[in-house]
């Protein structure tokens, strides 16, 4: 009889609770009432005599230790009276709270990271299996609570909690934490411990970021970490965007190695500054034959580039945010959301463009001839400026790209095309005209590529300079889209503002295609190194 028990609950023969409440715990996972009633009548039949067992034979050496025991000395007056022995179900170490455990697990946590709570979880556990069955339901409703509300608990201790309580597989969750909670805390932990199908297309965009984390738990060289983040730093910074912190954890990259990650990105964006200011410094010294000067325009080129980048960013996002945004529940920015995608919407604002740039030129006319006839006398002189601008403004804010990118990349690029604009078309049109015509074929360009206007083909080579940008960003994110900018303000600062335009074009054109030809053979070569590394890791 006792030999089936202790096969039914699949351990030697023990005179330890603990070790016999754990085994009898992982049972019930796999011997449930509502499968195999028999089954769980026999394990828990199985559970009550082993406990019996193991009573009596603390009832025995009880027994035996009196007996061979010498006479008790008459006790002291000021003894205190001996501890009765614990019963079975009572715990048999001090009785702790669940909070108190929860604070200390936390507060490693927090001080010294995952191993130290790893290894605290280790002295958790076992104080929690000194205590009495009849606590479990407590410890078990606090630790649940606590991991829905601390979403970042690394998924290594949420398997090591699932082990002992027993969450998700275990029939009696729902009876000790309530249905509300048992439900809360299954969708919490099923998309984090429970393996889902990945799309091979998502394995392929995390595939370089594990690599680099396999390659760094692997103790690789820093160098050889920071060449590679210098290389692939555009690519790394789009898939992470693409997967999202969620898909990353999932795929094994805790929130450690995301930062980790991150950190990296930023170092690759500040070498390939420093690569490109020092090719400036270079092409400055080869012109000028003088250090001094090279530097000079060096840092003046730093700077004009600099503020035209951070000002792009700038643009792209109050256009697409906007103070329309911080308006109670948005009653402004949902219908402008919704009027912008409408069908004909970037057409209408594109006529609104070109028509701010005619009253642009209407408003210069009037300023030239202060007693215009004919079709200018028809507003006062002071009211074609102000309409131009409500005109421009409108169509701006109507014209711009949906996508947040793609928004970025026009206010980026704004300043180059708008001095190409006023540099080509100066001697017919004043300058607000050609830099409003300027804007308009950016955002004209935008459109065709987001599939908001058709364009054949003669109209895309007309584009082809904004519409390489937009892919270059969509290929390789924001700053590859506008490092051909940082070629044409070196040319224009190195000249001392002296380029000409259809110069400045050319080397915008030339820039990209070089860009995205360098980038290309960068990426592909750091990609062959990174899966050798990781197979000798």
């Amino acid at each position: 009889m006792w030999e089936q028990d202790w096969a039914l609950l699949g351990i030697e023969p023990t005179t330890e609770l603990a070790a016999i409440k754990k085994a009898y715990a992982l049972k019930l996972r796999t011997t449930r009432p509502d499968d195999d009633a028999q089954a769980y009548q026999a394990l828990r039949g199985a559970y009550e005599r082993v406990q019996q067992w193991l009573k009596w034979q603390r009832d025995e050496a009880a027994a035996q230790a009196d007996a061979v025991a010498p006479p008790p000395a008459p006790p002291e007056p000021a003894s205190e009276p001996e501890p009765a022995p614990p019963a079975l179900d009572e715990p048999t170490g001090h009785v702790v709270q669940p909070r108190h455990l929860i604070d200390e697990l936390e507060l490693r946590w927090r001080r010294s990271g995952e191993p130290a709570l790893m290894h605290g979880w280790a002295e958790v556990r076992r104080e929690l299996g000194q205590q009495p069955l009849s606590r479990q339901a407590e410890f078990s409703v606090a630790f649940a609570h606590w991991v829905l509300n601390l979403q970042n608990l690394p998924d290594e201790f949420l398997k090591a909690l699932d082990a002992h309580f027993g969450w998700l597989n275990d029939f009696r969750t729902e009876r000790q934490l309530g249905p509300a909670l048992a439900q809360a805390l299954h969708e919490a932990l099923d998309g984090r411990l429970r393996p889902r199908a990945v799309d091979p297309a998502v394995l392929a965009l995390a595939a370089p970021l594990r690599w680099l984390q396999s390659l760094r738990s692997s103790g690789g060289n820093a160098w050889k970490l920071s060449w590679l983040f210098f290389l692939l730093q555009p690519l790394i910074a789009r898939n992470q965007i693409l997967l999202g912190p969620e898909w990353l954890r999932q795929l094994g990259l805790d929130l450690e190695a995301q930062r980790w990650l991150k950190d990296g990105v930023k170092q690759g964006v500040w070498a390939r500054v420093g690569l490109v200011a020092a090719l400036v410094f270079a092409a400055g010294v080869a012109m000028f034959n003088d250090a001094v000067i090279a530097g000079g325009h060096t840092v003046t080129w730093f700077f004009m580039t600099t503020l035209v980048l951070f000002g792009g960013l700038f643009a792209g996002a109050f256009v697409n945010g906007g103070p329309t945004l911080t308006t109670p529940k948005r009653r402004w920015a949902l219908p402008l959301d919704i009027w912008r995608r409408g069908q004909m919407q970037p057409l209408l604002a594109l006529v609104w463009l070109l028509f701010a740039a005619w009253l642009a030129y209407l408003d210069a006319a009037t300023d030239a001839n202060p007693t215009p006839g004919g079709l200018l006398s028809v507003l006062p002189p002071w009211a074609y400026g102000w309409a131009s601008m409500g005109f421009a403004v409108s169509g701006l804010f109507v014209a711009w790209p949906l996508d947040g990118l793609r928004g970025c990349v026009v206010g980026g690029l704004a300043a180059l095309v708008g001095y190409l604009a006023t540099q080509a078309l100066n001697a017919w049109l004043p300058p607000v005209s050609c830099v409003l015509l300027g804007a308009a074929w950016m955002l004209w360009a935008a459109a065709v590529h987001e599939g908001r206007l058709p364009a054949p083909t003669p109209v895309r080579w007309l584009l082809r300079p904004m519409l390489n940008s937009f892919a270059l960003a969509d290929r390789w994110t924001y700053s590859m889209a506008v490092m051909p900018l940082a070629a044409c303000s070196a040319w224009a600062v190195l000249n001392d503002g002296a380029a000409s335009p259809l110069r400045l074009f050319m080397i915008w054109m030339l820039a990209i295609l070089l860009v995205a030809w360098l980038q290309g053979k960068a990426e592909a070569w750091g990609l062959r190194r990174m899966p050798a590394a990781d197979a000798a890791a």
